[in-house]
């Protein structure tokens, strides 16, 4: 059997883009200190002060942050440390506000995740009324993620956070301005770090790019060592597989591929239960065009949920969930568990059924060694995750054609008898004239 692998896969960063540029705005320092600045670029928000303004000075820094304080409130706290010259606080308060947002959206997320399962599971209330059944179970799984939250986080927690907190959150912001503090702080490795964490999920912010180049040329920082602060572990169990690949150690590239597998369906999992979130319409609908646009928000979020998480380190994946088939089927192989190989074979071609080697590896499976046509049956969660997404594809494919409003539309729609079991009769085109361009919007 042939195993083609299609990109050389390393733990380094290869980004491209260029659209953005930001300017240099240098806080007063030492003469030695602006020497050893160098070429490095800093990006900050220009902020005018007043006599009146409270913000953080040296007598603060020892204060440590408070337990009961969310990711948003110490996030703009470290902004204001950063912004007084205070960097102490900056990397304590920033990193504290990461830390938070990590433990308040993986909890979030597991909530979600696990009401989401139980739902079918709740004990029904109705008995004659059918039609308002998935509105139940809406009801049921609300309840289920509060009380499980109620759990899990402290009671005096504010769960209310601005959206701006949240985009910069999910862009990495927090890492623009820690990479910038941890090297006022002399911190020049976890520098380099912070600032490679940013540019992996912004790979056009060219001024990154150029403090990374800046802290790689620096005497304490290694090369090798700089790594992605925020990379999923299922980007270090794959990595960690390829490596084995080359090195022929096939069991442990199972393992790897295997565990790798099973912890990106979950991730998409969790990056789908995430996309229930607040939407603004801009506007007031009533509620069956309110639950329908925000259910067409998203839907396109969680089907954004793959691109987005097939970032490795700034490199984007195409065709990840066929690759682990493929080098289970070559290791499997390797290894002599031919039942495995063919089932990976199988689901490798129910993904990717062109693929012409693993054609080839089939007919060596059916020829050489009697593998019976059973064997090649595809696994169970890809089907799932096919049959899904193909469905999904569907209904948004219905959404984008039919909820567009033209006059040749308009036109086609009045000369269409509407039936209707009421008394009153309903014109067709004061119907059509009634819909407007924007009565579905839904963007993500």
């Amino acid at each position: 059997p042939h195993h083609t692998c299609h990109t050389s896969w390393t733990r380094g960063l290869t980004l491209v883009g260029t659209h953005r540029s930001c300017r240099i705005r240098q806080t007063s320092q030492t003469s030695q200190t602006s020497q050893a600045m160098g070429k490095l670029q800093i990006f900050v928000f220009l902020v005018i002060k007043t006599a009146t303004t409270k913000g953080y000075g040296q007598k603060q820094s020892q204060t440590p942050p408070e337990k009961s304080k969310n990711f948003e409130e110490l996030y703009l706290e470290g902004k204001e440390a950063y912004l007084d010259n205070n960097y102490k606080d900056c990397v304590t308060k920033l990193e504290a506000g990461i830390q938070d947002y990590q433990f308040y959206t993986d909890t979030v997320s597991k909530c979600k995740l696990k009401c989401s399962k139980k739902s079918h599971n709740f004990s029904s209330v109705l008995k004659n009324s059918p039609d308002i059944v998935p509105f139940e179970k809406l009801v049921h799984e609300t309840l289920c993620v509060m009380k499980c939250k109620q759990k899990s986080l402290s009671k005096e927690r504010v769960e209310n956070i601005g959206e701006k907190t949240r985009t910069d959150f999910e862009e990495k912001k927090p890492y623009d301005f820690l990479q910038l503090c941890y090297y006022q702080r002399g911190a020049h490795q976890d520098a380099a770090n912070a600032a490679f964490t940013n540019l992996v999920y912004n790979s056009d912010h060219e001024t990154m790019r150029a403090n990374l180049k800046f802290y790689m040329a620096l005497p304490e920082v290694d090369e090798n060592g700089v790594k992605n602060l925020e990379s999923p572990d299922y980007v270090e169990h794959y990595l960690l597989g390829t490596d084995q690949y080359r090195s022929e150690d096939w069991a442990g590239l199972i393992a790897s591929m295997e565990e790798s597998l099973k912890k990106y369906l979950l991730a998409e999992e969790f990056c789908r239960v995430n996309c229930d979130k607040p939407f603004d319409m801009g506007w007031y609908p009533d509620f069956k065009s309110s639950v329908a646009n925000h259910f067409t928000f998203c839907l396109k979020c969680k089907m954004n949920c793959a691109q987005n998480l097939n970032n490795f380190n700034g490199e984007f994946m195409d065709d990840l969930i066929p690759s682990f088939y493929h080098y289970l089927q070559f290791a499997y192989f390797k290894v002599g568990q031919i039942e495995m190989a063919s089932q990976c074979t199988g689901t490798y071609l129910y993904l990717n059924p062109d693929h012409t080697d693993m054609q080839g590896n089939a007919l060596y499976y059916k020829d050489v060694e009697g593998v019976k046509e059973k064997w090649f049956l595809p696994r169970e969660e890809a089907v799932t995750y096919v049959e899904r997404d193909e469905d999904e594809q569907a209904l948004l494919d219905y959404i984008e054609s039919n909820f567009v409003f033209t006059e040749e539309k308009e036109e086609e729609e009045n000369n269409t008898d509407i039936d209707t079991d009421t008394d009153t009769d309903i014109d067709s085109s004061e119907d059509a004239a009634d819909l407007h361009p924007d009565e579905f919007i839904a963007k993500v």
